[in-house]
């Protein structure tokens, strides 16, 4: 399976059953905690771009500045369709690691998504983009009174959780989920699964039929659903 359908079919799949699959195969930790949601009415899904940073100091801002570009406008540059920043900022929020002109550089560039472990500049226009995004908090100020990045595409931590670069990452209104690549197509297959379960059992519900013996489902439920599942099979 490519890429591509990976991507669409984790769009169909909710990041509870997704948790669950990487679950039970031994990834508990893959939630990111402590981000606010900007567009919950959006669906991200993409591979992770990373980005880490330290606290500020003199002649290491030198010396990243003698290196070149600083690597948010790197990675706004150098994106590529579906890509998501992921960026360790150290939980620090008194500075915004970018702002709205160079995520419209990412964007442009087919930017699918940012997740920040910090602050971001300029809400109020980004809110009005077609962007995914997920923050600590928003803050004025530039990222030079705070931070200064200096490693590009490594492993880094966002809410608690380790992100390599190339992992698919997934976010609706309630957060964000990490799979490890390698378990992103069997992520996506069993999630698909679960959805089409519980949405039947939900259905029954929503008929009236009590939750005992619907859910969990009894076998006389499991019979239904197996027949339910023969005429409305998953695509």
């Amino acid at each position: 399976m490519t890429e591509s359908e990976i991507f669409d079919l984790l769009r169909r799949v909710s990041l509870d059953s997704a948790w669950g699959v990487l679950n039970r195969l031994g990834y508990p930790n893959q939630f990111c905690e402590g981000l606010q949601v900007v567009r919950p009415d959006l669906t991200m899904v993409g591979r992770a771009v990373t980005v880490r940073c330290l606290p500020i100091r003199p002649d290491l801002a030198e010396a990243m500045r003698a290196q070149g570009p600083p690597y948010n406008a790197r990675a706004a540059e150098e994106a590529k369709p579906g890509d998501i920043l992921v960026v360790d900022a150290g939980g620090e929020t008194g500075a915004g690691f970018l702002g709205d002109v160079i995520a419209a550089r990412f964007l442009y560039n087919g930017g699918a998504g940012i997740v920040i472990d910090g602050a971001l500049r300029d809400l109020q226009i980004l809110r009005a983009m077609p962007l995914p995004i997920y923050l600590k908090a928003a803050h004025a100020a530039a990222s030079g009174r705070r931070i200064v990045p200096v490693d590009y595409n490594v492993p880094v931590a966002v809410g608690r959780v380790t992100v390599l670069p190339g992992d698919v990452l997934i976010g609706d209104a309630e957060g964000v989920l990490v799979i490890p690549r390698a378990l992103a197509e069997q992520v996506a297959r069993e999630a698909l699964a679960t959805d089409h379960k519980e949405n039947f059992l939900r259905r029954l519900l929503e008929q009236g039929r009590s939750i005992y013996g619907v859910y969990p489902p009894n076998e006389a439920t499991l019979a239904e659903y197996k027949a339910y599942r023969r005429e409305h099979p998953l695509e």
